[in-house]
């Protein structure tokens, strides 16, 4: 932040100023990257020529010295060595035996521009040798090659002397130092140019921004007086069209202004001619929500119904003649009057919360009626000066008809689950406080593995069913198949009883159409397997289930028929039927119509067959005779 602050001090405030230090900035920047490119280039192009030169003296020397490394030779090869060394950019050179013996060195000294008296050191065979070190590290390949020296200021090009075998080895070291001075050269003409740049630059901005910034500052000006210029204008200067319509503008700007100022003191006269009036209207408005769709009545400052809304009256069926300026005991009154017998009510005034509350405790009361509708009231205290009161009326019957459902699901659920843990408990009591045979003994925990298996099947069906009501068909996978591959893959996988026959399912003629239908795939097969499974069980004498697929013209939809055609399986069994009592109450929870308990079941296959359906668009159709068996079919919307 100390550092943000810093530069914000330092950038220029006027525009003018930012622009011209904006134009320097770029015009540095540009200069500085064409700077560098150009270095690069040019440092390159340099520096390859002086690498192709050092290599091309390196080769010919050590072609030229072919004959001249023999015994007695030494003068000529030193003399030539001697006029290479000439060639600019030459800093050293040396001829080394393939051991790292020293032949011939010449060196140029640091500051100097020509070689001194050459350093000799002959071979082992017989020449003199010189000062300094005796032997060198030579390459180990027989390839030329070629480097720049650790320090960056000369290379080091290494060339084989070859004949039959490897004479010697020429090291030349060649001087980068004019490629250093070319940079630095390039770099200071770079600066030149930008500095120039920025100063014809920075004249012309000067030049060309004057006159327009001057007639910018003018209707800066003239803006910050433009709430006391009462209407008067500026004059405007030629110059560049956005300034000259920015001065127009602003001269309109001053006449609108005051025309607006005008308007507005009217308006503010007229305003408070009302404010008295609408003062009142607002506070009640602000208070009572005609539209809610619950009910809401509000009480004036005597105590008595000063407005109630229509979802009040139609929830409690009173008139508005009844309620209209009613005491909250005459209320009270008629609302008990409505009131199922027996119904307990606290009062009205229990409704109301204390004035330093919000909101009062929520009572209930259930009204009469073809279906009795419980409501629940609550009341408000107001700060308002025209009302004093409001009460809220809230139907939630359908709540408690839902709590009320949960508690009996739970009931039957809980009893459902008592009985095969009665008997659990039961055998393994015995089972502890007896001695029996193994033949007893084996019966009995039978009986308890086919006690628990039902609560298994209990508790399985209960979370699907659960999952249905929670999350209905969110968790569907709706995929277009053919209902008949979908019923050939179930019967392929279902078990049938042990000692019955497979089920008989009529296939499709040939060339008969596919029936296509929009289904989840695993949620129609659980509805076939339960629905096979019942069929099964509730055919405990034998007889043939038979499985075939239907098609029909109109689908029942409560009192309509809807025109559309759909397609259906129809699964029959000759077991032992339902009596028109029972087919009544097919799909309710927990009902079973075998009530000897030889029919093993939870009595929750049918509803849950029943919510798949309905969530996949179909329904079920039942038609059954006491003794006689029973006809499911299963309709799919195509």
């Amino acid at each position: 932040m100390p550092a943000l602050s810093f530069a914000s001090k330092l950038w220029p405030r006027r525009f003018k100023h930012r622009l011209l230090l904006l134009m320097a900035g770029l015009l540095m920047l540009a200069t500085t990257l064409l700077g560098t490119f150009t270095v690069k280039q040019q440092s390159q192009s340099a520096q390859q020529a002086m690498q192709t030169q050092a290599a091309a003296l390196a080769r010919s020397l050590a072609v030229a010295s072919t004959q001249l490394i023999r015994p007695g030779r030494q003068a000529e090869l030193e003399a030539l060595v001697l006029s290479y060394a000439g060639f600019e950019g030459v800093r050293a050179l040396h001829v080394i035996a393939p051991d790292g013996l020293l032949l011939v060195q010449m060196v140029k000294p640091p500051q100097q521009a020509a070689f001194t008296k050459p350093e000799l050191q002959a071979a082992e065979n017989g020449a003199s040798a010189v000062s300094g070190p005796s032997r060198q590290s030579v390459p180990a390949q027989l390839l030329p090659s070629l480097k720049a020296a650790a320090d960056g200021n000369h290379l080091e090009v290494w060339h084989p002397v070859l004949a039959e075998r490897l004479l010697a080895w020429v090291k030349l070291d060649f001087d980068l130092s004019p490629l250093h001075q070319l940079q630095q050269d390039i770099w200071r003409d770079t600066v030149l140019v930008a500095v120039l740049l920025v100063g014809l630059c920075g004249l012309l901005l000067h030049a060309l921004l004057n006159r327009p910034m001057r007639a910018l500052e003018q209707a800066r000006r003239f803006a910050a007086e433009l709430a006391d210029a009462r209407g008067l204008t500026h004059p405007v200067d030629d110059g560049p069209i956005e300034f000259v319509e920015l001065g127009r503008a602003l001269n309109e700007a001053s006449v609108l202004l005051l025309q607006q100022m005008i308007v507005l003191q009217d308006a503010m006269q007229r305003q408070q001619a009302h404010e008295a009036q609408m003062e009142e209207q607002n506070d009640q408005l602000s208070a009572i929500f005609a539209l809610s769709p619950d009910g809401l009545l509000t009480f004036d400052p005597q105590g008595q119904v000063q407005f109630a809304n229509r979802a009040f009256l139609s929830l409690t069926d009173l008139q508005p003649g009844d309620v209209l300026g009613q005491s909250d005991s005459v209320l009270e009154a008629l609302l008990l009057a409505r009131a199922v017998d027996g119904e307990e009510f606290a009062g009205l005034d229990a409704c109301f919360a204390a004035p330093d509350t919000e909101v009062g405790e929520a009572l209930t009361l259930t009204l009469h009626g073809d279906k009795p509708r419980v409501l629940t009231l609550s009341g408000q205290h107001s700060y308002s000066a025209s009302v004093s009161r409001v009460l809220y009326v809230c139907d939630v019957t359908r709540q408690h008809e839902l709590d009320r459902m949960k508690s009996e699901f739970l009931s039957l659920a809980a009893h459902e689950l008592r009985t095969p843990m009665t008997s659990i408990y039961g055998f393994i009591e015995l089972m502890l406080e007896r001695e029996m045979s193994e033949a007893k003994r084996q019966a009995t925990l039978a009986r308890i593995h086919r006690q628990c298996k039902l609560m298994i099947n209990i508790l399985n069906e209960l979370l699907d069913l659960a999952r249905i009501e929670a999350r209905g068909a969110s968790d569907f996978k709706f995929e277009t198949l053919d209902l008949g591959d979908i019923v050939s893959e179930t019967l392929a996988d279902f078990r049938t009883p042990e000692g019955r026959e497979r089920p008989r399912f009529e296939l499709r003629q040939p060339g008969q159409a596919a029936m296509m239908v929009c289904i989840d795939r695993q949620k129609m097969q659980q509805i076939l397997l339960n629905t096979l499974s019942n069929a099964y069980k509730y055919s405990p004498g034998g007889g043939p289930v038979e499985v075939r697929l239907v098609q029909g013209k109109r689908m029942a939809d409560g009192d309509k028929l809807e025109a559309r055609r759909h397609f259906g399986v129809e699964i029959r069994d000759h077991g032992i039927g339902l009596s028109a009592e029972h087919l009544a109450r097919m799909g309710e929870r927990f009902f079973r119509a075998d009530t000897s308990g030889h029919i093993p079941g939870t009595g929750l296959g049918v509803s849950i067959v029943k919510e798949l359906l309905d969530l996949m668009g179909g329904h079920m159709q039942i038609e059954s005779e006491l003794g006689r068996g029973s006809c499911v079919t299963l309709w799919i919307k195509c």
